[in-house]
């Protein structure tokens, strides 16, 4: 029987403000052409078959500590209205009475899938070495500032067409690094390296640029997107993006106990400081802007102060949250120590020349929407291609960039220094029967 590539929208209403997301399926489909279909299917770990244990105070007085113990503004903070998100899961429910995700693949030795953790075998995370995963982090190739300097930047190198009949070789991992790679072709490309072993698949049409986010890498990164875009399109200027999605590495709890990536505070460029001051020039008028945030109070600020620098308006606030199978949060809705969503807030650069555009007035007229989904492993989120990609004013001809990206996206610009994370030919397997209706392999 033929293998079947599902969309990776399980549910959407009419208006499109609720939309149930398979999340590595969202990955998968990102990796190919619009209307294409993806060869192979994504490792993941096994969905949560039941809410996390709780981890919230018990009692009033025990609350009233906890709450003593957080910033005022995070305490008077509510992220996204609760009513909207119990609303959301409701007719989810009511239309779909299968589980809230497509079977998963994931390796038999996956430990997670037999060994039960501290706090049951009902956590996504497993440990970054799970995979074998070589080692591409920027920081770990180099090592030292020296050897960075002696590599400089280069290209931008458009890959040739001799790798659409066999893998392009490089001889080490930073032969990857500080330089805009581009595949110009309508078809995946591989990429070898040699001194690793490890090998890359690339989506058509996609150029990424595997670095940190500093001051030199973003001139760079200016003077090659002028160069691989020198004319204007029919909504951007040259070296414009008409989308412009950014995940920024936020200081969190979650974050300093899994100590997998570099936050704001622990690196020596703030890399959202860099991106204030350069990335406004890059973006087109009446492009859309999105970014991920955490639900600290502090956080929305920044990043809406952010909006403003790059004359940028919010018109939209989504949430993903984050479900069991049977479509249950992982864990109580208004917690204090933990919330079972993430938000991503939206906005419009706001230009004369855009034709019917007016900035809400107030929070109150921002259009708000959920997407739910089951999680996967520890920072993976799904790719909102299919969400976004309808808002474009030419879906078939636009630019779109995601900054601090862990994957690639077809026809898409990535950048950031884990950008070919999940594009390492060992997360992904053959395909086997997927069933809409299962939640687990």
């Amino acid at each position: 029987m033929a293998h079947e590539y599902p969309n990776p929208i399980l549910y959407q209403n009419e208006d499109e403000t609720i939309t149930l997301i398979d999340v590595p399926q969202s990955i998968c489909s990102a990796q190919v052409k619009t209307g294409s279909q993806c060869t192979h299917v994504l490792f993941s770990t096994p969905p949560l078959q039941a809410p996390y244990p709780s981890i919230e105070p018990r009692s009033e007085k025990a609350k009233l500590k906890a709450e003593q113990r957080l910033p005022s503004e995070d305490v008077r903070h509510q992220p996204f209205p609760h009513e909207l998100l119990a609303q959301g899961l409701a007719e989810i429910r009511a239309e779909r009475h299968r589980s809230f995700c497509y079977q998963r693949s994931f390796r038999p030795s996956d430990p997670h899938s037999s060994v039960k953790s501290r706090q049951g075998d009902r956590s996504p995370k497993a440990p970054e070495d799970y995979f074998g995963e070589p080692e591409l982090l920027v920081s770990a190739l180099y090592g030292s500032s020296s050897r960075k300097r002696a590599h400089g930047f280069l290209g931008p190198f458009r890959v040739p067409s001799s790798a659409l009949s066999d893998r392009y070789g490089f001889p080490h991992g930073t032969n990857l690094t500080h330089t805009v790679i581009t595949n110009p072709f309508a078809q995946q490309v591989h990429l070898h390296v040699a001194d690793s072993g490890a090998q890359y698949t690339v989506p058509p049409l996609s150029t990424f640029l595997l670095s940190k986010v500093g001051h030199q890498e973003a001139t760079y990164f200016s003077e090659a997107a002028s160069k691989i875009f020198p004319e204007p399109s029919t909504s951007a200027a040259p070296g414009q993006f008409d989308l412009i999605i950014l995940d920024p590495p936020w200081e969190n709890r979650s974050v300093r106990r899994s100590r997998k990536y570099q936050t704001r505070r622990n690196v020596k460029e703030d890399p959202l400081s860099v991106l204030q001051s350069m990335l406004g020039k890059h973006i087109a008028p009446g492009a859309l802007v999105a970014c991920w945030i955490t639900n600290k109070a502090n956080v929305r600020a920044t990043a809406l102060e952010t909006f403003q620098m790059w004359g940028v308006s919010l018109i939209e606030e989504w949430v993903w949250l984050k479900t069991t199978v049977h479509g249950e949060p992982i864990c109580v809705l208004d917690g204090i120590m933990r919330r079972p969503y993430e938000t991503l807030l939206v906005g419009k650069s706001v230009d004369a020349a855009v034709e019917d555009f007016q900035v809400p007035d107030s929070v109150n007229e921002v259009k708000r929407r959920v997407i739910v989904g089951v999680p996967d492993l520890h920072s993976r989120k799904p790719c909102l291609k299919a969400l976004f990609e309808p808002m474009m004013q030419d879906a078939s001809n636009y630019r779109a960039l995601e900054i601090f990206a862990r994957h690639l996206t077809a026809e898409w610009w990535s950048w950031g220094d884990e950008v070919l994370k999940y594009n390492w030919d060992g997360h992904w397997t053959e395909p086997a029967e997927l069933d809409s209706g299962a939640s687990d392999a």
